[in-house]
């Protein structure tokens, strides 16, 4: 058998799921082409078996052990995909994420109910092989699986199963994903929240904020004199959760003030700060002397 021509196989079919759906197929949002898909690249495996016979029993146990189930599980992941994501509850992202945690306790139920044969493949055991992996030995198919499987040369008795295996562990793997990006969801929108809570607002007059941003600019007091006017208006609007749309037009109007100085807000800041410090040392000299 040629493994490069079942590569090519291989590698069309998933990269015909990834168009379809989306690149890491984590959602079907086709499920007739992609179950189209996967049983045309089954049914030319298939006939690559009919046209090109095993040589071995090695290549035969190879062949149902791991290359059918490895086509096959994208079959049942597809489907199974599908019925989980058409399920999600219309509600809150906590239902959601509820809803995906429990279908990945269903998902470990079904490794546990097949336990003797999911640690048979987790091991890659190879003892029973030639039972569980050969056509003709398919009466030892274990009576559990009896109703799963055609009585046909293209089946072993656990070629199925091992295919289910794969396409649970991708299934458990895409709702782990999923689980994690509500959280992340959940911790951005909690940051969010808090950084809308301590964001601070401007209490004064645009046109005060604005004379304060030019004074910033001209005495060259941010990042070494380098930041740009339009910089230092845009921080502060950031910080201060305002718009200073009109800045250069409240500029205006602070040059050509008559009757009021133009650096009214700066002059008023001026005499607060010099009020606060005079009365601070003030109330700092009368402690002394009572002291």
């Amino acid at each position: 058998m040629n493994s490069l021509y079942l590569e090519s196989i291989y590698e069309g079919m998933l990269k015909e799921l990834r168009r379809i759906n989306d690149p890491l197929i984590s959602t079907v949002l086709d499920l007739s082409n992609s179950v189209n898909i996967t049983l045309k690249c089954l049914s030319e495996l298939q006939n690559s078996i009919v046209c090109n016979p095993f040589e071995n029993d090695k290549a035969e146990i190879h062949f149902f052990k791991y290359i059918k189930p490895q086509f096959q599980s994208w079959h049942i992941y597809i489907i199974e995909l599908h019925h989980v994501i058409n399920l999600i509850p219309i509600s809150t992202d906590q239902t959601i994420k509820k809803y995906y945690l429990h279908e990945l306790k269903v998902i470990n139920r079904f490794f546990e109910r097949y336990g003797l044969y999911y640690q048979y493949y987790l091991a890659d055991d190879n003892s029973r092989d030639t039972d569980f992996f050969l056509s003709r030995n398919l009466r030892h198919l274990p009576a559990e699986l009896k109703l799963t499987a055609k009585m046909d040369s293209f089946t072993s008795s656990l070629d199925l199963l091992f295919a289910k295996f794969k396409a649970y562990e991708m299934l458990r793997d895409c709702l782990v994903r999923k689980v994690k990006e509500l959280d992340k969801k959940r911790e951005i929108d909690f940051l969010e929240k808090e950084l809308v809570q301590q964001r601070r607002s401007w209490s004064g007059n645009k046109i005060e904020l604005v004379e304060l941003a030019y004074a910033l600019y001209h005495s060259k007091r941010i990042n070494g004199g380098k930041a740009e006017l339009g910089e230092i208006i845009s921080w502060l609007e950031n910080s201060l959760n305002t718009d200073l749309g009109q800045s250069y037009r409240m500029f205006t109007d602070i040059s050509r003030r008559k009757l009021v100085s133009h650096t009214k807000f700066l002059d008023e800041m001026k005499v607060t700060l010099k009020s606060h410090i005079e009365s601070g040392f003030g109330h700092k000299l009368t402690t002394k002397k009572e002291l």
